[in-house]
């Protein structure tokens, strides 16, 4: 029967030709170990307990410490406590752990049938995304906004540094896709969906009529704003010709970090001493190049931003329409009367603060 295969020192045999005194003098040296660790033994201090170690785990001559903390990684399954001995509990973002058995947590789960995440169809149908950067068959699965998301909301470092919408819509979102990557119009769009299913679809706005100057409160119901579906026939190789100097471009369409980048080039301008009485603001021009992948065979930014600088105004506006209002999104403008003159005007959807943080209406309190 062969011996188990453990680590332990090789043990070097004693060769036939060695001289007969070296033979002796290792043998009595050998002798002399054994004593010295019997003696150990007897009088010295109790040495530690090698932990029994499960089937699988290295064996030998390892260091105590080390042998129990492999002990402890891989506890035999009969040794570990039952499922009704251990005290379960439910992980949260932040703050103390909430026991299983507790009120709070038999509360929590009674209301989380609630929150079921529910597909959400993007406009752009997942034409313009690759499967990482966003879903390729454009639906993704959106819960209603906690408590949680509404802090974020009232932190007013994450609003200025433009961080409060991308975190709401990561925390929200089931898939794990960086928003940031999302098209403008896919935002838009789910910026106003969250909003109905977190709150309510009804959306209580101040508006001014253009024609008497005055001030009311209108109700928008958000579920009455168009939807246009990204058309079927639209290549996600976009390309156009300027309707003056007929020049060819190509283009893409604007992402989230796209509307992130304006926003830090605006500020950099403004920290930078930038003056409105002297200074032109470039922020639309800077978009827009930010979007031109290619016009008559120029692709570097900077040659792109200084053509822009000197085409017909045409062109560039037709340049600023084709990236910002792609064929697809939802129609944020909102046909107002006006209830004091009946004047009818339109209004594109004003996003105030209470879009996520709603007034509650006045009336008589219970008594």
């Amino acid at each position: 029967m062969s011996e188990e295969k453990t680590f332990r020192p090789e043990r070097r045999p004693v060769s036939a030709d060695m001289n007969p005194a070296e033979a002796q003098q290792q043998l009595l040296a050998a002798q002399n170990m054994r004593r010295m660790a019997e003696m150990d033994e007897m009088d010295g201090p109790p040495q530690p307990t090698m932990p029994q170690l499960p089937p699988g785990i290295i064996q030998g001559n390892i260091p105590p410490q080390f042998a129990a903390q492999l002990a402890g990684m891989q506890q035999p399954q009969q040794q570990r406590p039952s499922a009704m001995q251990r005290q379960r509990t439910m992980p949260m973002q932040s703050g103390p752990q909430i026991p299983a058995d507790s009120k709070l947590a038999d509360i929590i789960a009674a209301i989380r049938p609630a929150m079921n995440y529910e597909p959400v169809y993007l406009p752009s149908k997942g034409k313009f995304y690759d499967g990482e950067d966003g879903p390729q068959d454009g639906v993704i699965h959106l819960r209603p906004m906690t408590g949680q998301e509404e802090e974020i909301l009232a932190t007013p470092r994450f609003v200025k540094r433009g961080q409060a919408v991308n975190m709401i819509f990561n925390k929200c979102m089931q898939e794990k896709f960086d928003t940031e990557q999302f098209l403008t119009a896919d935002r838009t769009y789910l910026l106003i969906y969250l909003r109905g299913i977190s709150y309510s679809p009804k959306y209580e706005v101040e508006v001014k009529c253009p024609a008497c100057d005055r001030k009311f409160p209108y109700t928008i119901d958000l579920n009455d704003l168009y939807v246009d579906q990204c058309p079927d026939d639209l290549s996600s190789e976009l390309k156009d010709q300027l309707p003056t100097t007929k020049l060819e471009f190509k283009y893409r369409l604007s992402r989230g970090m796209d509307e992130q980048r304006v926003q830090d080039y605006r500020d950099r301008k403004m920290k930078g001493g930038f003056d409105n009485s002297t200074q032109a603001d470039d922020t639309l021009l800077y978009r827009t190049t930010l979007l031109i992948t290619e016009i008559a065979g120029l692709t570097e930014p900077q040659q792109i931003h200084q053509l822009l600088k000197e085409l017909p105004i045409s062109d560039v506006a037709h340049l600023r329409n084709v990236t910002s209002e792609p064929p697809f999104g939802v129609d944020t403008m909102v046909d107002i009367y006006c209830p004091s003159c009946l004047h009818d005007f339109t209004v594109d959807l004003p996003l105030e603060a209470n879009f996520f943080f709603p007034r509650g209406k006045k009336g008589k309190r219970n008594t």
